[in-house]
């Protein structure tokens, strides 16, 4: 059996732009989500006691997710434009360092991370 291309290869093509718009349509809405998640715990963790399982559930939470955004925004493959990527990646590290403060006790900034956390978020359009 041979494969016959598309009498109309730019139909196909149109297609395939189509299958990629709705994926990296659908990794911003998956981002936006994991950020709103982390939203709430920092909210729900700002509430309670210092040290808490729900600080450290926060806190936990939030530092793993932006080491995986750092990942991907460093990996080479990465389309998104090298300032933006630079700046991403520093807010990150500055997101994952406050928490590193927060877990040590030096710090109970939870709202100020949830709040860069919802910046970021905002921006996923």
């Amino acid at each position: 059996m041979s494969f016959a291309p598309p009498k109309d290869h730019r139909m196909y093509q149109y297609s395939y732009a189509d299958i990629l718009a709705d994926d990296a349509d659908d990794a911003r809405a998956r981002e936006r989500q994991v950020l709103d998640q982390a939203v709430a715990l920092l909210l729900h963790a700002a509430d309670g006691a210092p040290g808490s399982a729900e600080e450290s559930k926060a806190v936990d939470f939030t530092s793993e997710l932006w080491a995986v955004f750092i990942k991907d925004l460093a990996h080479p493959a990465n389309a998104m434009p090298d300032e933006l990527r630079a700046s991403l990646m520093s807010i990150g590290l500055g997101v994952m360092a406050e928490c590193s403060r927060i877990a040590l006790g030096t710090s109970r900034d939870l709202a100020g991370v949830a709040e860069i956390c919802g910046i970021i978020r905002d921006g996923l359009k």
